[in-house]
């Protein structure tokens, strides 16, 4: 009988904790797909968009370290084709910005070199003419 009792009660604590980790996995794959779906939907990102989609990101990845193992193969694709999804919404959001920030370093350096040679043109022209 008490042999019965705890066969019993280890099956339902196994069951219990594999539909545990089922419900986590299922989560996990939910909240994934809602957070790629949002950024993917964004016609562009701003600073503080991104910043937090990034942190986003970072909290999401440490939830997905700790479900893995119970993730099926069709889950850690989908997985990983979301985060494909992500990271090229991230690295146009980057790209945009590394552009805009080489034209203003190009300005800058046109404006300098522009005043740089009317500073050296100017003490060339006093040193020649009287």
């Amino acid at each position: 009988m008490i042999k019965k009792l705890s066969i019993t009660l280890f099956a339902c604590a196994t069951l219990l904790t594999a539909n545990a980790q089922k419900s986590d996995t299922l989560k996990f794959m939910n909240d994934y797909r809602q957070f790629a779906g949002f950024v993917i939907s964004q016609n562009s990102l701003t600073k503080p968009l991104a910043d937090s989609l990034m942190a986003r990101q970072d909290t999401l990845m440490k939830q997905y370290h700790k479900v893995k193992p119970q993730l099926t193969d069709h889950q850690v694709e989908e997985y990983n084709m979301l985060k494909g999804r992500y990271t090229k919404k991230i690295l146009e959001y980057r790209g945009e910005r590394l552009s805009d920030g080489i034209e203003a370093a190009g300005d800058s350096i046109g404006k300098t070199a522009n005043r740089v040679g009317k500073a050296v043109g100017g003490f060339f022209k006093g040193l020649i003419k009287k």
